[in-house]
This record gives C-alpha cells, structure tokens and sequence, in this order.
C-alpha cells in the first residue's frame, strides 16, 4: 500500500464526513437496507487518511448531527454509527499498517461477527424474550394482509410465520456468518475503489482465477448432507441446526468457488474480461451451480483447460 498519510482537515474529508452523516439520515427510510453496507466505507477512509485526533473530531460531530436532524429515530442512528465505528476503525488501522487485504476483510469479519454476537446476547439477558416468537409475531403482522383481503385461508398467516421464525432461529448462525462476511467485503471492495479514484492504492484481494478452496471443504459437505437427512428437519437440536447452517454455508461458498472458475477458464481461453463477470449473474441466481464449484475442489478440473 502506499501514499496512505495524515491529512489535515480538508474539502475531501468534509465530503466522506457528510456522505456518513447522509447515510446515518437514511436508515429510517427504505433505503436502509442498502444503507447498512455502505456506512462503514466513509469511516474507515476517514481513519485510514486522518489523524486519530482529527478522525475523532469528525465522528463526534457527524454523531450531533446525526442525533439531531433524525429527530425520534436518533437514538438509533447513534447506536448504529458505534456498532460499525468499531470495525471501521479496526479495519483502517490495519490500512496503515499495510497489512495485506486478506487480513483485513479477515478482522473486520471477526470484528463484526463478535459484535452480532455479544448484541444478541445482550438483548436477550436484558429483554429475556423469545427470538422465535417474537419473530413470529413481527412477520404475522406483515401477512396478516394477504388474509383479510381474501387471498389466503384463515390461519395461513399465524402458520406460516411460526415456520418463519422457527426456520430464522435455526439458520441465525448462517445468516449472522454471511452478513458479517458481506458487510467487510462490500466496505473493502468499496474503500479501495474510492481510494484508487484518489490517487491511493490500497492493497487488493487475491485474483478471482487464482481462489482455491480446501479439498476437505468437500468431505464436511457430504457430512452436513448426512446429517441433514438423518436428523428431523423440524426439530431444534444441536445437529438440525448443525445441518441447517452447515449446508448452506459451503454450498455459498462453492458458488464462491464456481465464480472463480470462471474467472480462471476466462483468463486461460483469453475470454473477453465481461464474459466471467456476465457468467458471475446466473451462478448466483440459480444455486444449483454451486456443483460446478464443488467439482472444481473436488478434482482438478483445472488442468484440462491448461495447455
């Protein structure tokens, strides 16, 4: 990495400041979804480009600002902006070390993880609710709709969210791994693209044809598939929600894998750069393809395409 130095305060870091003080505004609107992770990249390039001290400047009044202008959703923007301001700053302090991307997006991920986890943790110490049920209540209520209007029998909504959130629950190991995952790829994919556009190169994740997954992800695959059909789907012991998160976890990351053969099958045929980018669209939307990737850890379908 080079070219990462103090700066004083300027017109580029009041931009990336309002940038974060916009999206902190636009969490009670329903772009927040969208909002959540981008809200780390401002941050982590103010820490990366500024003094501890200037950072801390910056983030005390985009925090005032953020508490008084979103009037009674303020106390949420506040409490957002410190739960992502702790991985930003882990994340632009390794920036400055030049430590290499991997170890990054590897930190922020635990960082954010452990953060999930001591919340929820918390939340139910202190509320001592029922995460099942009250999930259940919450997506009642969005159905409820579909009954009333005639579209569904009477009952569907009260079933079918308690399947929700029953199903919810048992996958909240995967969907807590993958969000955290999503939120420090996204924010370093996004931090050194606008870093690049500054004239600052930061250091980059290995290629897309070069990704290579362990071959014994396979065997802890066809475990998961054993378990999964030797234990109920509907009960709620330690193996269901073994198999109910161990399966999907893998099967993401061979489609992970699968991108990545594609990457490397371009790169070998002297494919148009598009063309791997374009195939990337359908890996995703249609899982079944995760079985490419799968073949591609489990044999060396590599060497066939190599002259």
């Amino acid at each position: 990495m080079q070219g990462v130095t103090p700066l004083n305060i300027g017109w580029k870091s009041l931009v990336w400041s309002f940038i974060a003080l916009l999206l902190l505004l636009s969490i009670p609107t329903p772009l927040n979804a969208l909002t959540l992770f981008l809200l780390m990249t401002p941050f982590v390039i103010l820490f990366t480009t500024l003094r501890p001290a200037v950072f801390a400047g910056h983030a005390a009044v985009i925090a005032a600002a953020a508490y008084l202008l979103s009037g009674a959703y303020g106390p949420l923007a506040l409490t957002l902006m410190i739960f992502f301001l702790v991985p930003s700053i882990v994340m632009g302090f390794l920036y400055k070390k030049r430590r290499k991307a991997w170890s990054i997006v590897l930190a922020g991920f635990l960082v954010i993880l452990a953060q999930l986890l001591l919340e929820l943790v918390l939340f139910s110490l202190q509320f001592r609710i029922d995460l099942s049920a009250e999930l259940a209540a919450l997506i009642q209520n969005s159905l409820t709709q579909f009954e009333t209007s005639g579209m569904m029998p009477a009952g569907w909504a009260a079933n079918t969210a308690s399947d929700l959130g029953d199903a919810i629950v048992t996958m909240l190991p995967l969907l807590l791994l993958l969000s955290s995952f999503l939120f420090a790829i996204i924010t370093h994919g996004l931090t050194r693209a606008a870093m690049s556009r500054a004239g600052v190169q930061l250091p980059a994740l290995p290629q897309a044809k070069t990704w290579r997954l362990p071959r014994s992800l396979v065997w802890y695959y066809l475990i998961g598939l054993v378990i999964s059909y030797a234990v109920p789907a509907d009960g709620g012991g330690f193996w269901t929600v073994v198999s109910a998160n161990l399966v999907p976890l893998l099967r993401f990351a061979f489609t992970v894998q699968a991108i990545g053969f594609f990457f490397f099958l371009a790169d070998a045929r002297k494919w148009s750069k598009v063309v791997p980018v374009l195939i990337a669209v359908p890996i995703v939307l249609f899982p079944p393809f995760y079985l490419i990737g799968l073949l591609d850890v489990a044999f060396p379908l590599r060497r066939y395409f190599v002259k």
